[in-house]
Formats: structure tokens, sequence, C-alpha cells
């Protein structure tokens, strides 16, 4: 996956954040995302991304929003 769809889906996720106080984070890999951010996947964008689309097409994700693709989106700079 190219570095602009990465950045347009990490962008699609802060749009959602800003638009909803109450977002629900996915958290059905359960103990995976324990250790997620020091882990070596969460320094690869694509791998993150593949397993969000996998989530998505077998009805394992719920929620609004993928806990690991919101560790892998860079801090918002807008904090107070």
């Amino acid at each position: 996956m190219s570095k602009r769809k990465i950045k347009r889906k990490i962008e699609e996720i802060e749009s959602l954040s800003e638009e909803k106080s109450d977002i629900k984070f996915c958290t059905e890999c359960g103990d995976a995302l324990e250790d997620f951010s020091v882990s070596e996947q969460a320094d690869n964008p694509d791998a993150v991304i593949e397993n969000f689309h996998n989530c998505k097409k077998t009805g394992k994700f719920k929620g609004d929003v993928c806990s690991k693709m919101y560790m892998i989106s860079p801090p918002s700079e807008d904090i107070d």
C-alpha cells in the first residue's frame, strides 16, 4: 500500500475521532493489543492496514475504529 493511501486512512481515523466523542475502539485482537505499540508489526503500517481489512472482511472487526490503526496514527498536534 502506498504512503499516500496510508496517510489518507490515518486522516480518516482522525476525522472520525473529531466527529464523535463516544468512539468505540475494536479490541477483538485481545492479548495481541497488549504489547502491540512496541512490536515490529507497529512499525509496518501496510501490515496493520492489511490486518484491519482482513478483520472487516471476516466480520471480526467490532467498533468504529481499529485500535491498532489508532495506535500507529501520528499524535495530534492540537494538544492543549
